[in-house]
């Protein structure tokens, strides 16, 4: 038996418009938006936001987030300006609980004991709290 795991472009790819989207807008973290961002940032830089070109990296990270969010249709406010004070460090705490939860979906998705996951666990590690959110491809 194999583990499925979708492309993560084809997990992104949500419809934002229409009732279903706008239900799924209301009830989403701003973790999503987040990483929608980062995502972006590492794609144009090639590397993550650096403590060393703070200043620089924090006025692409704001601009970023305005044409993410308006490629996405939705609107600026989602993801609030202090988001830039969580881009420019790893917290190890972070990463063991998120492998952990990752080593956990893929035993439930193995054994057939419980259902897995629906698309994303975001990890708050300055509130120390995780969500999962069901987005894109049912």
């Amino acid at each position: 038996q194999r583990v499925v795991f979708c492309p993560l472009k084809e997990a992104l790819a949500v419809e934002w418009s229409g009732e279903k989207g706008q239900a799924a807008l209301r009830r989403t973290a701003p973790d999503y938006f987040l990483l929608q961002v980062l995502l972006k940032f590492r794609t144009d830089k090639g590397r993550d936001p650096s403590p060393q070109s703070y200043g620089e990296d924090s006025e692409l990270l704001l601009q970023i987030r305005r044409d993410v969010l308006d490629a996405l249709g939705v609107g600026a406010d989602l993801l609030p300006d202090d988001f830039i004070s969580y881009c420019f460090s790893e917290m190890a705490p972070v990463c063991a609980v998120v492998g952990g939860v990752l080593g956990q979906e893929v035993v439930k998705a193995l054994s057939q004991r419980d259902p897995p996951h629906n698309n994303f666990f975001f990890f708050d590690g300055i509130k120390g709290n995780g969500v999962v959110e069901r987005l894109g491809p049912k």
